[in-house]
Protein backbone atom coordinates (compact mmCIF):
# COMPACT_ATOMS: atom_id res chain seq x y z
CA UNK A 1 0.00 0.00 0.00
CA UNK A 2 1.35 3.55 -0.93
CA UNK A 3 2.24 5.40 1.90
CA UNK A 4 -0.33 8.55 2.97
CA UNK A 5 0.21 11.99 2.76
CA UNK A 6 -0.81 13.58 5.42
CA UNK A 7 -1.16 17.20 7.03
CA UNK A 8 1.63 16.06 9.53
CA UNK A 9 3.98 15.33 6.45
CA UNK A 10 2.99 19.01 5.48
CA UNK A 11 4.04 20.13 9.06
CA UNK A 12 7.58 17.80 9.43
CA UNK A 13 5.89 16.72 13.01
CA UNK A 14 5.02 13.14 14.34
CA UNK A 15 1.37 12.03 14.56
CA UNK A 16 1.49 12.87 18.31
CA UNK A 17 2.98 15.75 18.30
CA UNK A 18 1.48 18.22 21.47
CA UNK A 19 -0.32 21.38 20.40
CA UNK A 20 2.77 23.32 21.22
CA UNK A 21 5.18 21.33 18.74
CA UNK A 22 2.26 21.50 16.10
CA UNK A 23 2.06 25.56 17.07
CA UNK A 24 6.15 25.74 16.54
CA UNK A 25 6.60 23.73 13.24
CA UNK A 26 4.10 26.04 11.62
CA UNK A 27 5.37 29.54 13.04
CA UNK A 28 8.82 28.30 11.37
CA UNK A 29 7.50 26.82 7.91
CA UNK A 30 5.27 29.92 7.69
CA UNK A 31 8.39 32.09 8.36
CA UNK A 32 10.29 30.70 5.91
CA UNK A 33 7.39 30.55 3.18
CA UNK A 34 5.38 33.63 3.96
CA UNK A 35 4.91 36.00 0.88
CA UNK A 36 6.36 39.03 2.37
CA UNK A 37 9.47 36.91 2.35
CA UNK A 38 9.14 35.67 -1.20
CA UNK A 39 7.68 38.20 -2.83
CA UNK A 40 6.39 36.78 -7.14
CA UNK A 41 7.56 33.00 -6.00
CA UNK A 42 4.34 30.72 -6.63
CA UNK A 43 5.64 28.28 -5.14
CA UNK A 44 6.43 29.55 -2.22
CA UNK A 45 2.45 30.82 -1.97
CA UNK A 46 1.37 27.18 -2.84
CA UNK A 47 3.29 25.74 -0.14
CA UNK A 48 1.57 28.42 2.20
CA UNK A 49 -1.50 27.34 1.32
CA UNK A 50 -0.99 23.90 2.45
CA UNK A 51 0.54 24.69 5.50
CA UNK A 52 -1.80 27.10 6.28
CA UNK A 53 -4.45 24.38 5.30
CA UNK A 54 -2.44 21.92 7.60
CA UNK A 55 -2.17 23.85 11.10
CA UNK A 56 -5.66 24.86 10.40
CA UNK A 57 -6.99 20.86 10.75
CA UNK A 58 -4.24 19.70 13.39
CA UNK A 59 -4.59 22.94 15.26
CA UNK A 60 -8.76 22.24 15.35
CA UNK A 61 -9.14 19.34 17.83
CA UNK A 62 -12.37 18.11 16.31
CA UNK A 63 -10.55 18.40 12.92
CA UNK A 64 -8.00 16.59 14.21
CA UNK A 65 -9.99 13.91 15.34
CA UNK A 66 -11.25 13.20 12.12
CA UNK A 67 -7.80 13.55 10.09
CA UNK A 68 -6.22 10.90 12.63
CA UNK A 69 -9.48 8.48 12.11
CA UNK A 70 -8.98 8.77 7.78
CA UNK A 71 -5.89 7.67 8.68
CA UNK A 72 -6.23 5.08 10.86
CA UNK A 73 -9.25 4.35 8.06
CA UNK A 74 -7.02 4.37 4.91
CA UNK A 75 -3.48 2.49 6.62
CA UNK A 76 -5.88 0.03 7.66
CA UNK A 77 -3.90 -3.69 6.86
CA UNK A 78 -5.65 -5.84 4.34
CA UNK A 79 -7.72 -9.04 6.46
CA UNK A 80 -8.85 -10.93 3.42
CA UNK A 81 -7.02 -14.22 3.26
CA UNK A 82 -5.55 -15.24 -0.10
CA UNK A 83 -7.14 -18.59 -1.50
CA UNK A 84 -4.81 -21.91 -1.43
CA UNK A 85 -3.22 -22.96 -4.27
CA UNK A 86 -5.22 -26.38 -5.85
CA UNK A 87 -3.72 -29.74 -4.54
CA UNK A 88 -3.40 -30.80 -8.52
CA UNK A 89 -2.50 -34.60 -8.42
CA UNK A 90 -1.34 -36.90 -11.10
CA UNK A 91 -4.11 -39.51 -11.67
CA UNK A 92 -2.38 -43.21 -11.60
CA UNK A 93 -2.62 -44.83 -14.83
CA UNK A 94 -5.02 -47.46 -15.39
CA UNK A 95 -3.47 -50.55 -14.80
CA UNK A 96 -3.99 -53.90 -17.92
CA UNK A 97 -4.49 -57.05 -17.00
CA UNK A 98 -4.52 -58.45 -20.01
CA UNK A 99 -1.73 -61.27 -20.30
CA UNK A 100 1.45 -59.92 -21.00
CA UNK A 101 3.54 -60.47 -24.32
CA UNK A 102 6.49 -60.95 -25.23
CA UNK A 103 6.13 -60.14 -28.96
CA UNK A 104 7.53 -56.84 -30.44
CA UNK A 105 4.32 -55.73 -31.68
CA UNK A 106 2.39 -55.97 -28.35
CA UNK A 107 5.15 -53.85 -26.85
CA UNK A 108 4.36 -51.11 -29.35
CA UNK A 109 1.10 -50.84 -28.64
CA UNK A 110 2.17 -50.62 -24.86
CA UNK A 111 5.10 -47.82 -25.46
CA UNK A 112 1.65 -45.86 -28.07
CA UNK A 113 -1.11 -46.37 -25.21
CA UNK A 114 1.36 -44.64 -22.45
CA UNK A 115 2.63 -42.08 -24.71
CA UNK A 116 -1.21 -41.28 -25.53
CA UNK A 117 -2.12 -41.65 -21.83
CA UNK A 118 0.95 -39.22 -20.84
CA UNK A 119 -0.42 -36.53 -23.57
CA UNK A 120 -3.87 -36.81 -22.18
CA UNK A 121 -2.85 -36.34 -18.84
CA UNK A 122 -0.79 -33.49 -19.72
CA UNK A 123 -3.08 -31.75 -21.18
CA UNK A 124 -5.73 -32.36 -19.08
CA UNK A 125 -3.25 -30.63 -16.37
CA UNK A 126 -2.95 -27.35 -19.27
CA UNK A 127 -6.88 -27.11 -18.91
CA UNK A 128 -6.84 -26.94 -15.72
CA UNK A 129 -4.07 -24.14 -15.43
CA UNK A 130 -5.81 -22.36 -18.39
CA UNK A 131 -9.13 -22.47 -16.23
CA UNK A 132 -7.69 -19.75 -14.00
CA UNK A 133 -6.56 -22.47 -10.95
CA UNK A 134 -2.86 -21.74 -11.60
CA UNK A 135 -2.51 -17.90 -11.68
CA UNK A 136 -1.89 -16.08 -8.61
CA UNK A 137 -4.87 -14.85 -6.37
CA UNK A 138 -6.14 -11.53 -6.52
CA UNK A 139 -5.13 -9.17 -4.20
CA UNK A 140 -7.62 -8.18 -0.95
CA UNK A 141 -8.98 -4.88 -2.38
CA UNK A 142 -9.44 -3.45 -5.57
CA UNK A 143 -6.52 -1.31 -6.69
CA UNK A 144 -6.20 2.48 -8.11
CA UNK A 145 -2.15 3.63 -9.37
CA UNK A 146 -2.59 7.14 -7.95
CA UNK A 147 -3.09 6.71 -4.03
CA UNK A 148 -5.64 9.27 -2.57
CA UNK A 149 -5.25 12.97 -2.40
CA UNK A 150 -4.79 14.40 1.00
CA UNK A 151 -8.53 16.46 1.78
CA UNK A 152 -7.79 19.92 2.58
CA UNK A 153 -9.89 22.32 4.14
CA UNK A 154 -7.62 25.33 3.31
CA UNK A 155 -9.98 28.89 2.52
CA UNK A 156 -8.02 31.73 1.41
CA UNK A 157 -8.23 34.65 3.84
CA UNK A 158 -10.24 37.84 3.30
CA UNK A 159 -10.09 40.21 5.64
CA UNK A 160 -12.99 41.23 7.37
CA UNK A 161 -15.22 44.71 6.35
CA UNK A 162 -15.98 44.62 10.66
CA UNK A 163 -14.94 43.23 13.84
CA UNK A 164 -16.46 39.72 15.04
CA UNK A 165 -18.75 41.80 16.84
CA UNK A 166 -20.65 43.04 14.03
CA UNK A 167 -19.34 46.63 14.72
CA UNK A 168 -16.69 48.58 12.48
CA UNK A 169 -13.36 48.81 12.30
CA UNK A 170 -12.21 52.39 14.39
CA UNK A 171 -10.54 55.10 12.22
CA UNK A 172 -8.12 55.33 14.37
CA UNK A 173 -6.23 53.36 16.75
CA UNK A 174 -8.93 52.83 19.72
CA UNK A 175 -11.03 50.22 21.19
CA UNK A 176 -13.80 48.70 19.46
CA UNK A 177 -17.24 49.50 20.05
CA UNK A 178 -19.71 47.34 21.87
CA UNK A 179 -16.96 45.37 23.75
CA UNK A 180 -17.48 45.18 27.26
CA UNK A 181 -14.15 47.29 29.19
CA UNK A 182 -12.94 44.87 32.37
CA UNK A 183 -10.50 45.19 35.19
CA UNK A 184 -10.34 49.17 35.00
CA UNK A 185 -9.77 49.66 38.36
CA UNK A 186 -6.10 49.53 38.02
CA UNK A 187 -3.47 52.13 38.12
CA UNK A 188 -1.07 50.40 35.23
CA UNK A 189 -1.22 50.78 31.51
CA UNK A 190 0.08 48.48 28.35
CA UNK A 191 0.77 49.88 25.17
CA UNK A 192 1.01 47.68 21.72
CA UNK A 193 3.25 49.41 19.58
CA UNK A 194 2.54 48.92 15.85
CA UNK A 195 4.72 51.09 14.10
CA UNK A 196 7.01 48.41 12.51
CA UNK A 197 4.29 47.24 10.55
CA UNK A 198 2.57 48.18 7.33
CA UNK A 199 -0.57 46.04 8.63
CA UNK A 200 -3.54 46.84 10.85
CA UNK A 201 -4.22 44.27 13.59
CA UNK A 202 -7.35 43.43 15.77
CA UNK A 203 -5.65 43.07 19.46
CA UNK A 204 -6.94 41.20 22.76
CA UNK A 205 -5.56 41.83 26.12
CA UNK A 206 -6.21 38.70 27.92
CA UNK A 207 -6.27 37.98 31.51
CA UNK A 208 -4.63 34.84 32.69
CA UNK A 209 -5.35 34.65 36.77
CA UNK A 210 -8.66 32.41 36.52
CA UNK A 211 -9.26 29.33 35.50
CA UNK A 212 -9.79 30.07 32.06
CA UNK A 213 -8.31 33.01 30.30
CA UNK A 214 -10.31 35.76 28.46
CA UNK A 215 -10.00 38.95 27.03
CA UNK A 216 -10.86 41.95 29.24
CA UNK A 217 -9.75 44.81 26.27
CA UNK A 218 -10.69 44.48 22.64
CA UNK A 219 -9.21 47.64 19.95
CA UNK A 220 -7.80 48.22 16.59
CA UNK A 221 -4.19 49.78 15.79
CA UNK A 222 -3.82 50.86 12.00
CA UNK A 223 -0.57 50.34 10.69
CA UNK A 224 2.33 52.43 11.71
CA UNK A 225 0.61 53.50 15.07
CA UNK A 226 0.24 52.37 18.86
CA UNK A 227 -2.51 52.72 21.39
CA UNK A 228 -2.32 52.23 25.09
CA UNK A 229 -4.80 50.76 27.60
CA UNK A 230 -5.06 52.58 30.85
CA UNK A 231 -6.31 51.43 34.25
CA UNK A 232 -5.28 48.07 34.18
CA UNK A 233 -5.83 46.06 37.28
CA UNK A 234 -2.78 43.77 38.81
CA UNK A 235 -2.25 40.35 37.78
CA UNK A 236 -0.82 37.94 34.63
CA UNK A 237 -1.75 38.81 31.04
CA UNK A 238 -0.84 38.15 27.08
CA UNK A 239 -1.12 39.90 23.89
CA UNK A 240 -3.34 38.18 21.38
CA UNK A 241 -3.67 39.75 17.94
CA UNK A 242 -4.60 38.89 14.44
CA UNK A 243 -2.69 40.78 11.21
CA UNK A 244 -5.51 42.16 9.46
CA UNK A 245 -3.80 41.87 5.74
CA UNK A 246 -2.54 38.06 6.35
CA UNK A 247 -5.01 36.97 8.89
CA UNK A 248 -2.33 35.06 10.63
CA UNK A 249 -3.03 34.96 14.54
CA UNK A 250 -0.11 35.28 17.35
CA UNK A 251 0.45 35.11 21.08
CA UNK A 252 3.01 37.05 23.25
CA UNK A 253 4.40 35.70 26.13
CA UNK A 254 2.45 36.10 29.64
CA UNK A 255 3.77 38.69 31.11
CA UNK A 256 2.43 40.32 34.96
CA UNK A 257 1.10 44.00 35.56
CA UNK A 258 2.02 44.97 39.12
CA UNK A 259 1.01 47.34 41.54
CA UNK A 260 3.10 47.58 45.17
CA UNK A 261 2.56 50.15 48.03
CA UNK A 262 5.36 52.07 49.54
CA UNK A 263 5.67 54.55 51.93
CA UNK A 264 4.97 57.73 49.56
CA UNK A 265 2.84 55.96 47.68
CA UNK A 266 1.99 52.91 44.77
CA UNK A 267 4.12 51.99 41.82
CA UNK A 268 2.65 50.50 39.33
CA UNK A 269 3.36 48.67 35.52
CA UNK A 270 3.64 51.01 32.37
CA UNK A 271 4.40 47.84 30.15
CA UNK A 272 4.65 48.28 26.44
CA UNK A 273 5.61 45.35 23.73
CA UNK A 274 6.20 46.14 19.92
CA UNK A 275 4.57 44.05 17.37
CA UNK A 276 7.08 42.72 14.20
CA UNK A 277 6.72 40.52 10.59
CA UNK A 278 9.21 38.68 12.12
CA UNK A 279 10.13 37.68 15.34
CA UNK A 280 12.68 39.99 16.45
CA UNK A 281 10.66 42.36 18.97
CA UNK A 282 11.22 43.02 22.74
CA UNK A 283 8.75 39.99 23.20
CA UNK A 284 9.21 36.12 21.99
CA UNK A 285 5.50 35.44 20.00
CA UNK A 286 3.89 32.06 19.29
CA UNK A 287 0.90 30.88 16.61
CA UNK A 288 -2.24 30.87 17.62
CA UNK A 289 -5.44 28.40 17.12
CA UNK A 290 -8.83 30.19 15.94
CA UNK A 291 -10.21 28.28 19.15
CA UNK A 292 -7.84 30.18 21.31
CA UNK A 293 -8.57 33.79 19.80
Amino acid sequence: MSKLRTHYDNLKVARDAPPEVIRAAYRSLSQKYHPDRNPNDADAARIMAIINGSYEVLSDPAKRREHDLWIRTNEKPPTAASPSAPDVRRQPEPRSHAPPRNNDHSSRLRRVRNVLLLGLLGLGIWLWNAGGRGQPPAGPKPYEAQPPAVPTTSVRYVRPPTAPNGSPWPTAAGYVSSYQKLHVNGLSTVTVDNNRNDSDVFVKLVALDGPTAYPVRQFFIPANQQFTVNKVRAGNYDIRYRDLSTGELSRSEPFKIEEIREANGISYSNFTMTLYKVQNGNMQTYGLAESEF
